[in-house]
């Protein structure tokens, strides 16, 4: 669960970047940002501002995520790992699971 909540604190960083160029440049984002996540323990954590013994060691640089998702800036949702393309890259896949990955970025086995 660590390193996907540390792999949304960086998400989140780089959506507001984002999201700041865009307004600068006259585009600005008329809702929040929608960063997909698979991993359900991470998303429930950036909607939970108790303290637990379990997450203690994580550092609280990465919490802002938390302000971000109450300011409505972004929206975290959960996306299910076989609809999932970025696993494509990410993770070592079977033949069959690497096919549905690749469709599902517009790419061809051939």
């Amino acid at each position: 669960m660590e390193a996907e909540y540390l792999a949304l604190a960086h998400a989140t960083k780089e959506s507001i970047w984002l999201r700041s160029l865009l307004r600068e440049l006259g585009f600005p984002q008329p809702g929040p940002s929608t960063i997909f996540c698979d991993n359900q323990s991470a998303i429930a954590f950036t909607r939970d501002n108790q303290f637990h013994a379990r997450s203690k060691h994580i550092d609280i640089r990465h919490h802002f995520i938390r302000d971000t998702i109450a300011s409505k800036d972004i929206d975290i949702t959960y996306t299910p790992s076989q609809s999932n393309s970025a696993d494509l890259l990410t993770k070592p896949l079977s033949r069959v699971t690497h096919t549905r990955a690749l469709a599902l970025i517009g790419g061809s086995p051939d």
